[in-house]
């Protein structure tokens, strides 16, 4: 018997719990143990534990952002923008100096692969964060994961159109990619 693919145990299940998060797929004892680690650590760095769900000091101050995530996700979709736009506007400005070309590689291959991350199944995620996490429990899930190539037509289309898209309505990331590559659209 190969307990990685074991369905999670009920004391991993309770624990997640604790921790504020609530599985709705069925997790591999793998999986769960991942997801408890990442909770955990996030715990001893902010000292507070990630919530799926605001609470009244947490909520977005503007009711249109999506309200069942937490600002931690947003903020972290966010910040992955910001460090990409502020890698290309740097290449603009000095387009010759050191590592500048690099960095823009680097930052919008993070930001590719986080998003493409929330579409993965739990156990093949390469970041594997709680932010990530959240955002395949709320969205992602509901996805086959899209080759780099969707994800970065779906950033660049959401990026012209909407700037802050990825603070205030990480939805529509989904939304786009299904409106656009519908045979990624898991089946019920």
């Amino acid at each position: 018997m190969d307990w990685p693919d074991e369905p999670a145990s009920e004391q991993q299940v309770v624990r997640l719990k604790s921790l504020g998060c609530v599985p709705t797929a069925h997790l591999t004892m793998t999986e769960a143990a991942r997801l408890i680690r990442q909770y955990q650590k996030s715990l001893r760095q902010t000292g507070s534990i990630p919530s799926l769900k605001p609470s009244a000091s947490n909520a977005p101050a503007n009711p249109a952002v999506s309200a069942t995530l937490s600002e931690s996700a947003r903020n972290m979709a966010h910040r992955l923008h910001e460090t990409a736009a502020n890698a290309k506007h740097a290449m603009a400005v000095a387009p010759g100096a050191a590592n500048v070309r690099a960095d823009v590689v680097a930052a919008i291959a993070a930001r590719v692969e986080f998003w493409l991350d929330t579409c993965r199944e739990v156990r093949e995620m390469q970041i594997a964060t709680v932010q990530v996490y959240e955002l395949h429990h709320d969205y992602g899930h509901r996805l086959f994961a899209p080759t780099r190539e969707q994800v970065q037509e779906v950033l660049d289309a959401l990026d012209v159109g909407i700037p802050l898209w990825d603070k205030e309505h990480p939805d529509l990331f989904y939304k786009t990619l299904e409106l656009n590559f519908p045979n990624l659209v898991r089946k019920p």
